[in-house]
Formats: structure tokens, sequence, C-alpha cells
């Protein structure tokens, strides 16, 4: 633990140190069950009569935008060597239930798959290895209408000699985390297929990963997407591009039409909202088509939503104590939503999905992430807001993606510009075709 923790600090010092926080003291900072390391400097701010100071070396923007984030402060992920052995002694002591015959995954997740990867989780799979490695990126976090908000930012390849542009803010959904865009927010930040490279910031939603869960009811779609904007102007983006999928996709669409001057344009691999045709007009072949295939998929798998969006709370008991319990709730929500063969493991790496399990299971987010299921059906009077989005919008429809209208339908919608039929992938699509999914992005927001 001691050799992990070194390699931390020299990860955080670095970080401070790309920062511009050379000499910063560190202190230890207690909170959300770890511990974790925080820079006690502040950005100079100068003075306060004309604003913050441009030095040689460090534009003006560069220094405003040092000066706005100063809520915002280095994070590190440090759990115990103790957490650790916990989740390995609830893994033995699994109670596992009776098959007497092989459904595969008709049923739900396929017990023999769990099995094996439930093997390599308590053997195999390295968590401080994968500590370390996220603690190479660039984790900030602070308060952001009174509760912590953690995000990763992905510096764009040659900022320091150019003009930063605009960055893209890439939300996550459930059961994801920041993780999902672990390889593919890098290839946006390098410029992926040799388009433009964008700064890349990767927030954890509220109730999620590192970020506190809200401390009271309300905290619906509408009300992330007012917290992910004052979040980004706290990091001195005024203007911005946004992409999401699954509750990010929705998240994103209400901050486009919440704040449609501060949004550049907006990119949705996820359409969860599907209007009629106007009346007097029929719908297509393709349109009807899809609506039988989502009324079907309505029917056999959402189960989890109807329990989530009612009574998130019965379920997580047993979720919050049982890994094993946890894990097969959320694997099969990867083999039912993604483009995969027969092996879930030739599109998904063993260690991805573990991570992802991981960052919900260690700092407790289980429950405060399912609720935003019941948030969403139960929004505080005064707090819903529809409506055309105005953003120019760029959709990817990927072919296993399960919430995929055509594109006739997101048009009654979206100020829809650019329109793309990528061939693989579904409803993850930055962690199952991450080169492809950033191709997608960066071309999307360099023509715009």
């Amino acid at each position: 633990m001691a050799i992990t923790r070194r390699r931390a600090l020299k990860s955080l010092w670095r970080r401070a140190m790309s920062l511009g926080a050379a000499g910063a003291g560190l202190r230890l900072g207690a909170g959300l069950g770890p511990a974790k390391l925080f820079s006690s400097a502040r950005p100079r701010e100068g003075n306060p009569a004309t604003g913050p100071v441009a030095e040689p070396g460090r534009p003006l923007r560069q220094a405003l935008r040092e000066s706005l984030q100063r809520d915002l402060e280095p994070f590190v992920i440090d759990f115990p060597v103790s957490a650790i052995q916990d989740l390995h002694e609830r893994i033995d002591r699994v109670r596992w239930p009776e098959m007497p015959f092989d459904t595969g995954w008709s049923a739900g997740t396929d017990d023999s798959v769990l099995r094996e990867l439930v093997s390599y989780w308590r053997d195999g799979y390295d968590w401080f290895g994968v500590q370390e490695s996220l603690n190479e990126r660039t984790h900030l976090r602070g308060p952001i209408e009174g509760e912590l908000i953690h995000c990763v930012r992905y510096e764009r390849a040659g900022s320091e000699t150019s003009d930063p542009g605009f960055p893209l803010l890439l939300l996550h959904g459930w059961p994801s985390t920041f993780h999902e865009f672990n390889r593919a927010a890098p290839l946006v930040a390098s410029g992926a297929g040799g388009g433009p490279a964008f700064e890349a910031i990767v927030p954890s939603l509220p109730g999620y990963g590192f970020s506190d869960p809200p401390s009271a009811l309300g905290m619906s779609p509408t009300r992330i997407a007012r917290r992910l904007h004052a979040l980004m102007i706290e990091l001195g983006h005024e203007r911005y591009g946004v992409q999401g999928g699954d509750w990010g996709g929705i998240i994103a669409t209400q901050m486009a039409r919440l704040h449609p001057d501060a949004l550049v344009g907006l990119h949705l691999n996820f359409v969860a909202f599907a209007p009629p045709p106007p009346e007097g007009e029929e719908p297509s072949s393709e349109e009807m088509a899809y609506r039988e295939a989502r009324a079907r998929f309505q029917r056999d798998q959402t189960g989890y939503s109807g329990i989530q969006g009612t009574r998130p709370q019965t379920l997580i008991y047993a979720q919050q104590d049982s890994p094993v319990g946890w894990l097969a709730w959320m694997l099969e929500k990867y083999w039912a939503w993604s483009d995969h063969g027969d092996d879930l493991w030739d599109t998904f790496s063993r260690d991805d999905i573990l991570t992802n399990a991981m960052l919900y299971w260690l700092p407790g987010r289980i429950l405060s992430a399912a609720r935003l299921y019941y948030e969403s059906r139960n929004p505080v009077a005064g707090d819903t807001v529809g409506g055309a989005v105005s953003v120019p919008t760029g959709y990817a429809r990927f072919p296993a993606e399960p919430w995929a209208p055509p594109r006739e339908v997101v048009e009654r919608t979206y100020n829809l510009v650019h329109y793309s039929e990528p061939p693989r992938g579904g409803h993850f699509p930055a962690l199952e075709q991450p080169a492809l999914w950033a191709e997608e992005v960066v071309g999307f927001f360099g023509s715009i």
C-alpha cells in the first residue's frame, strides 16, 4: 500500500505541476470513505480590481480559467487494502443459486458467464493496478451548488501553443461511470481521425463515482443539467459542446434547452424523445418498425427501470451487501444493449466491466445512482423543461442501440445538422468502439 501511496503522490505532483501549481503544499483530505489528497494552494488571482494576471507564458485566457476553477482541486483515488479484503471476503461467502437447467441470457444474467467473471474478480483482477492507472489522469473535485462534483480533464494536444477553442463535455449514463470514456476521451483530445483536438471534460454525474450523492429529493435530469453547466462555468468555459448517451443524452438535451447560448453543439448516440408524426401525417415503414421493436423491448427488457424508477431502495439492500448481486444486475445490461457476438469478451474487456462495477461498489454509489430513475419519474413541480432543441445537433445511430429512432423522428425535436450510421457499436459505443466513436464525435464538432 505504501508503494501505491507514493506513486499516487508522484502522480498528483505531476498533475499539480501541469496545472501551474508547482510548490503547492499537500494536505490529506477526509471524505467519501478513502483518504484523498488535495492541493491546498489557490491559483494566483491578481488585483481584485483588474482581475486575473497574465504573465509571460501564461495567457490571460489561461489566467482567467485558473482563477475561475479555484474551488476545484486535484483529486486522487486511494482506497485502502481493507476495502479489497472486504470485497474478497464477501465474494468468498457468496451463496450461488441452483440452476437446474441452462437458460443462457434469456431469463437474465448467464450463470456460467457470471461465475467465470466473479472468479476472475476474486483472483485475477488487480484493483490497485487499475487505481494507479486511473490516477494518471487529471482528476478534479470541488463544490458545485454546495455538493462535490468530480470530473476528469483531458488536455487537448498542442494546448500549450495553440488556441484552445471550445471544450467538450462527455456524459455517461447508467450502469456506466466516467471510466466509459477512458480510451475514447484521449482520442478526442488528440484529434481522432486527423480532426481537430478538443479538451474533454468527463464528469461523474451527481450520485455517481466520486460525486456526492444528492442531499435532498429532486436531482432530476433537468437539475443535473443546471449543475453541469455550473461546473463548466467554474472551469472557465462559457461556450462548449456536449456529447451524451443513456442518461447523458437526456441530460445533454436538457442542457441544450436550458442553455442554448452556451452550447456550440450537441451530439447524441442515444435519443429518448420520439414524438409521433404531426397530425395528418402517416409514419414511414422505418418508423413503424422502430416503434414495434421498441414496444417489444419495453415489454421484455425494462424491468430494471420499473424497479429503479419506483422502489430503488428495496433492491439496493441486496446489491449494497453483495458484490456478486450488484455485478449480476449490471452485467446483463452490457450483454443486452451492446453489439457483440457469442462471446461478450470479444467486445469488452473483463477489466473494464469490473472497473465500472468497482466505481459503484467502493464509494457506495449503487443507490444514489439508481435513484436517478426515480427522480426522473417524480420531478419536482416546475422542474420540467421540454420543447424543441435549437442547438445544432449531431446524431450517430449505432446499430445495436435499443434507443435509436430513425432520422425523421429525431428531426421533430432536434435541429439535426449531422446524421450518421456507424457500422458497429451499441449502447456503450465509447467503450465498445472507442476509435469509431471518437472519430464520429470529433468529425461533428470539427464541422460546426
